[in-house]
């Protein structure tokens, strides 16, 4: 288990999981059974969070904590309750797109209330993990007696409906924070040759000249391969084929895969791997990845935070301000897709989808991205 998952675990069994009533754990024991992701079941907790404060705050439970919500005022919801929280997880959103329009400082003060503006894909996230936690207690769990425990499940009433103008404006707003073209191999080559001039200190630039190799490796690897940051830091030495050019990885759910990387990634890697013994790493390390700090000279696995955090400071320099790890691999499964348009199955096993409707969110930013190749190609130029 990953460092982060192993936090997560922690996280969930010591300080969420005993906020709630008992039926949840029960659930919970059911999904560990089904080996799911303690990142995963984390999330569920702010899901249900969400939810239970809802019943309390509308007196629809004589409830005064979340732990004492009885299962028989579940039973007693009905449709109109649910459409209820809906409309008010929308209306929060709402608020929050006004608040960005009119104050800025304001937008960000509501962002970190108990009561967090949702998205209509995160809203459609939360109706879905209610969904499975009804559905396990009306239908899949058993008393003493063999019955379920609740009679009726009223969350079965409710419908999930894709929304297509959301995933298109989601595709546009995509597009400006992701690479494609030739700024791949632009954005590596700055990091590799461009970004020293940034350095304002000598101290800074020793620094950059004895890690850019390794930076440049981890971009061109996730560039190349749409790995998650978190697959990426847990890499083991082990994991890598650079003959077959395949690497072996855990994906969310603790399910073991082996997606494929390209000559020119193996490019980088190598020239990375050749002089990853400066980091003078124990000789029992084996991550392929690699870290110093002031308090620990010995090379140790880099962290998902170090990851991210010099992502976003290339990016900024490059002039990509909101270009993150995840937007990396958004724009591997952007230009994968133009060079192979009718492979979308195949990029969903290399990103380790589990749903396809998460894959085909490419085919809506191919879209923008063939738009603008097409003006490109016209040969028309404005005045």
């Amino acid at each position: 288990m990953s460092v982060r998952k192993e936090r997560d675990m922690y996280l969930l069994t010591t300080q969420r999981l005993p906020l709630f009533p008992w039926y949840v754990e029960k659930y919970m024991d059911r999904m560990q059974y089904k080996e799911c992701s303690p990142t995963t079941l984390l999330e569920y907790t702010y899901d249900f969070e969400a939810f239970f404060k809802w019943l309390i705050t509308e007196c629809l439970t004589s409830a005064k904590e979340i732990k004492d919500i009885p299962l028989e005022d579940l039973d007693k919801l009905r449709k109109e309750n649910i459409e209820s929280f809906v409309t008010h997880l929308k209306k929060t959103w709402m608020l929050k797109q006004h608040d960005k329009k009119t104050n800025k400082k304001n937008a960000k003060a509501v962002s970190k209330s108990s009561n967090t503006p949702l998205s209509p894909r995160t809203t459609n996230r939360k109706l879905a993990s209610l969904k499975s936690l009804f559905h396990w207690l009306s239908v899949l769990s058993e008393d003493e007696n063999g019955d379920p425990y609740l009679r009726r499940n009223v969350m079965a009433k409710i419908e999930i409906i894709s929304d297509k103008e959301t995933r298109l404006h989601r595709a546009r707003v995509m597009r400006s924070k992701i690479l494609v073209d030739d700024q791949t191999q632009r954005f590596v080559d700055f990091v590799y040759n461009g970004y020293l001039r940034y350095c304002d200190t000598q101290q800074k630039k020793d620094f950059h000249m004895f890690n850019r190799n390794r930076d440049v490796a981890i971009i061109a690897l996730i560039l190349s391969t749409g790995l998650r940051v978190s697959e990426v830091a847990n890499l083991n030495l082990p994991d890598i084929n650079l003959e077959t050019k395949q690497l072996t990885v855990i994906r969310k759910g603790n399910k073991e895969d082996k997606p494929s990387f390209s000559e020119w990634g193996k490019h980088y890697l190598q020239r990375y791997l050749d002089e990853r013994y400066k980091y003078n790493p124990p000789q029992n390390e084996e991550a392929v990845f690699l870290a110093l700090s002031p308090t620990n000279q010995d090379g140790h696995r880099i962290s998902i935070r170090a990851i991210q955090t010099f992502i976003k400071r290339y990016g900024q320099a490059f002039g990509v301000p909101e270009l993150t790890v995840h937007k990396l691999r958004h724009s591997f499964a952007t230009n994968f897709l133009r060079e192979n348009p009718d492979r979308l199955e195949e990029l969903q096993a290399q990103l380790g989808h589990s749903n396809d409707d998460t894959t085909r969110i490419y085919a809506h930013v191919l879209d923008d991205t063939l738009s603008e190749a097409v003006e490109r190609t016209t040969g028309f130029k404005k005045e």
